[in-house]
């Protein structure tokens, strides 16, 4: 493959501009990667050293390699894996090779907009105390051509909440703050730029830039598009998180399952089975099995439910967990009771029978099917490292959704007529799984005004309502 590369530009005297390291890491991407090098060769920004990593491509890119490392050798490094070592490992190796008084990951699809590095050097050397910044970018489809523009949101205005991490590529990054966090995890294989995100962002401070910095090229291989890979990376990452919040006092967290017998469409809800086990005992089992969660209760209005609960304690079934049994108006079966009025009233039981109310309570709808431990000790890893009044299990809404406005019908996401989630398009919808909130929240509004999330995936959203609507 023939890559036509023009002049490079004169050499400025760098001595007194910070340098910059980019590495780019490429694995069968030879046909994008001269696109990608030659914008740092197009950089207003001159001071700057670049490191390309092969991760042991099959296709031409060790040759495209070689000869960019020889168009300027003296900016230019190269290293060929034999093995891929993945995003993380390969971010750690260079984090220790490295020159740079700041480094940003360049991916070998994606390219930069020329004034990239000026406008965020120049914006971290006038903000001492931020770790990290980033822009805005276009999105282009595979030849290249802009599709889209993602703007983010603000921080400080549009966003305050610190819960919209920034895309891991071509966020630029003070080397030295980096370093005092210990790098990146090595056992997390994508969504480095959430990990950052929390390591660095509550500790150092972030900035962002209301301009696009880079192309981020779409096509059928980019990671962005693996939901459920991405999903279980993040997963990973506030779990590892999560254990620096470890210390002398553990929260106490409640687990609500709230359970009504009979429905006008479908009856013996706890009783039906799926995957091998009743939804009740599924429930139980996963609950009790969250790391986090210190008593499982179930809420109910049968005095059925409670027997048959019991029975499957006594059996061994599931284990030991408590059992509250609705009366009144929290009791009348033909109302639906708000999860609010449920929470309150087990939470008041939890004090009565244990003499202090829980920190945390959560309501777990029965009709989850694939809710699983994880799940649950994510949605309070992020409440805590979030600082929120309450956390919710989402889906992201990926049909195209329409609002009343003066003209009729407003597209509230029109990105996605060409398949793109633009940030401030992006809808979610509570997927039934997970609401949690600390109890002082809880005794004045079920949310507050904080509130973190959870996104869960099409598969691990599934409700009794979709098993029934497939069964029909």
């Amino acid at each position: 493959m023939n890559i036509e590369l023009g002049v490079d530009p004169p050499m400025d005297d760098h001595s007194t501009k910070p340098l910059v390291t980019v590495y780019i890491p490429c694995r069968n991407y030879g046909r994008f990667l001269g696109k990608a090098v030659e914008s740092l060769f197009d950089q207003l920004y001159r001071n700057w050293e670049a490191i390309i990593i092969d991760e042991a491509s099959t296709d031409d890119s060790a040759s495209i390699i070689a000869n960019l490392v020889s168009r300027a050798p003296e900016r230019i490094t190269a290293i060929y894996n034999e093995k891929p070592e993945g995003l993380q490992r390969i971010a750690n190796r260079v984090l220790g090779l490295s020159k740079g008084k700041y480094i940003m990951r360049l991916d070998a699809d994606d390219w930069l907009s020329e004034a990239a590095l000026l406008i965020m050097v120049a914006k971290l050397e006038a903000n001492p105390d931020a770790g990290l910044v980033y822009g805005n970018h276009y999105y282009t489809d595979e030849a290249g051509h802009v599709i889209g523009t993602e703007r983010r949101h603000q921080l400080g205005s549009e966003d305050v909440s610190g819960h919209l991490p920034p895309h891991g590529a071509c966020t630029l990054v003070r080397a030295r703050s980096l370093k005092a966090v210990g790098g990146y995890s090595e056992d997390i294989d994508a969504q480095d730029g959430w990990e950052l995100w929390y390591k660095l962002q509550s500790r150092v401070g972030a900035v962002n830039l209301d301009v696009p910095v880079f192309y981020y090229r779409q096509h059928g291989k980019s990671l962005s598009r693996d939901n459920t890979r991405l999903l279980n990376a993040r997963k990973k990452i506030f779990k590892k998180i999560a254990k620096t919040l470890e210390g002398g006092y553990e929260p106490t967290a409640v687990a609500v399952i709230a359970v009504k017998e009979d429905y006008p469409m479908i009856g013996g809800v706890p009783y039906q089975e799926f995957e091998g086990c009743t939804l009740i005992e599924r429930a139980i089992r996963e609950a009790s099995a969250a790391r986090a969660v210190s008593t499982v209760i179930v809420s109910t209005d049968s005095a059925d439910v409670i027997e048959y609960c019991a029975q499957l304690e006594k059996l061994g079934s599931v284990p030991e967990h408590e059992r509250v049994l609705r009366t009144g108006s929290l009791g009348d079966n033909s109302l639906s009771v708000p999860a609010r009025e449920i929470l309150e009233h087990s939470g008041q039981c939890y004090q009565e029978h244990h003499g202090v109310y829980p920190d945390i309570m959560l309501f777990l709808s029965l009709h989850a099917l694939r809710r699983q431990a994880d799940h649950i000790d994510k949605a309070l890893d992020i409440l805590r490292i979030t600082e929120s009044d309450s956390v919710v299990s989402v889906q992201e809404e990926r049909s195209l959704i329409f609002t009343h406005g003066k003209q009729g019908l407003d597209l509230l996401n029109p990105g996605r007529f060409v398949d793109l989630s633009y940030d401030k398009e992006r809808l979610y919808r509570f997927n039934g799984a997970i609401i949690g909130s600390w109890w002082e929240v809880l005794k004045e509004d079920l949310l507050g005004e904080k509130t973190a999330y959870i996104e869960m995936s099409t598969t691990e959203s599934l409700q009794l309502s979709d098993l029934s609507s497939l069964q029909q």
